[in-house]
């Protein structure tokens, strides 16, 4: 298994895994915008040349609070036939060096209530659950 950040040849193949893992996802195009926009990297998890596990960062460096810079993290996923070998751990644990590494204060990410197994990775990993609202305003 090894990581790397995902190269643009494969975006179909990233694509393929998240429809797999999230019921579907946006057009390729939409992907090849955020692979080519500043701050965003999306990593990939290969078992030979198959993408079978990712996860993307977005660093955000404003001036206003303390605990930036920041990651945030999106889209943590694994396939189910490669779920249970520690492939999100893996996932998790380079970003997390890596942010050590770059200087990063925080790393956030939300997370959808029910989704039990991802709370439990994370906080296997050192993530805490925040006490905060979310909202959203649909345009």
């Amino acid at each position: 298994m090894k990581i790397e950040v995902l190269d643009l040849k494969d975006l179909a193949a990233y694509k393929a895994l998240m429809d797999d893992c999230f019921g579907g996802s946006n057009p390729l195009e939409r992907y090849q915008q955020y692979a080519n926009r500043a701050g965003y990297t999306i990593w990939a998890a290969k078992d030979g040349e198959r993408i079978v596990g990712s996860v993307t960062t977005y660093a955000i460096d404003l001036f206003t609070f303390d605990f930036q810079p920041c990651l945030m993290l999106f889209n943590v996923a694994v396939l189910g036939a490669y779920r249970k070998q520690g492939i999100g751990r893996r996932l998790l644990e380079l970003v997390i060096d890596k942010a050590r590494k770059d200087g990063f204060r925080s790393i956030s990410l939300t997370c959808l209530d029910d989704a039990y197994p991802a709370h439990r990775l994370y906080e296997s990993v050192g993530f805490k659950r925040a006490s905060s609202l979310k909202y959203d305003l649909k345009l």
